[in-house]
């Protein structure tokens, strides 16, 4: 990142102020994560390259606002980490709020970042990320009927309220990349928010059966799933054809209103 400006920006629409706990996927030279130490918040970074876990070491090793883990992050038993870390403070700090994500994160893990982290609605408040523009703004600002809408975007709006904040030009990277990028924020929906499913397993089982097949009726994407009886009188109380097809516009707006679990956890 050669523009300074972007990481206050990104740890702006954070809101990171002192004392927060700060999750950092990538940390690089620790540009950002200097930003995050020096307005209070205690940084736990995840970083897979040993040579940039050096760089960070040695750069932050006089501060007791930082540790690094060298892990990959997809692989990382983040969940784990995190708990024993906010049990550890609320020792100590009561009180102490939820923690954040902030990260600049490699444009190749973006989906899969996102697919961890935004069901810790019991351990994060706010997921901050420097994304690809183009995967941002499908994934926060797809059109309900256009085939652009897919599964991910159901989960992303099951466990969060997602914004796209800004663009930042491909020009305030080095080396620079061929596309611009996207600053986004997902404000993570507590597990006492989240639609009431039965099984939020089944659910998403549901969802992307529903989704598999492009002509495929959807009582036929679903037999697995149940019969094809209970599967038409569910498609009638959604107020849909017994031959919908998994393309169908009025699918799609179905599944991604904020009564679609009302009409799927019906199955």
């Amino acid at each position: 990142m050669l523009n300074s400006d972007i990481n206050d920006q990104l740890a702006s629409a954070a809101d990171v102020k002192e004392g927060d706990f700060v999750l950092e996927i990538g940390p690089g030279t620790g540009s950002l994560t200097n930003v995050l130490i020096n307005l209070g918040a205690t940084v736990l970074a995840i970083e897979k390259d040993p040579h940039m876990v050096d760089l960070v070491s040695e750069r932050f090793a006089g501060s007791d606002k930082f540790k690094v883990l060298q892990e990959d992050f997809v692989k990382c038993h983040i969940r784990s980490h995190m708990l024993s870390i906010l049990e550890t403070r609320r020792l100590s700090h009561p009180d102490s709020a939820l923690a954040k994500v902030v990260s600049n994160l490699p444009f190749n893990i973006s989906t899969d970042v996102v697919k961890l982290l935004l069901p810790m609605g019991d351990i994060f408040s706010k997921v901050v990320l420097l994304l690809q523009d183009e995967a941002a703004l499908r994934l926060v600002e797809p059109a309900l009927r256009t085939s652009e809408y897919r599964p991910i975007n159901i989960l992303i709006n099951f466990y969060s309220e997602p914004e796209y904040n800004f663009r930042v030009p491909r020009e305030n990277f080095f080396p620079q990349p061929k596309v611009d990028a996207a600053v986004v924020t997902f404000k993570l929906k507590h597990p006492r928010d989240y639609p009431d499913v039965s099984s939020t397993k089944n659910f998403f089982s549901l969802v992307n059966s529903a989704f598999n097949g492009k002509r495929k009726m959807l009582r036929k994407s679903l037999q697995h799933i149940s019969s094809s009886p209970d599967i038409e009188k569910a498609l009638g109380v959604a107020g849909l054809p017994a031959t919908v097809s998994n393309l169908s516009h009025v699918l799609y707006e179905v599944l991604g209103s904020s009564s679609l679990h009302e009409n799927l956890s019906s199955f």
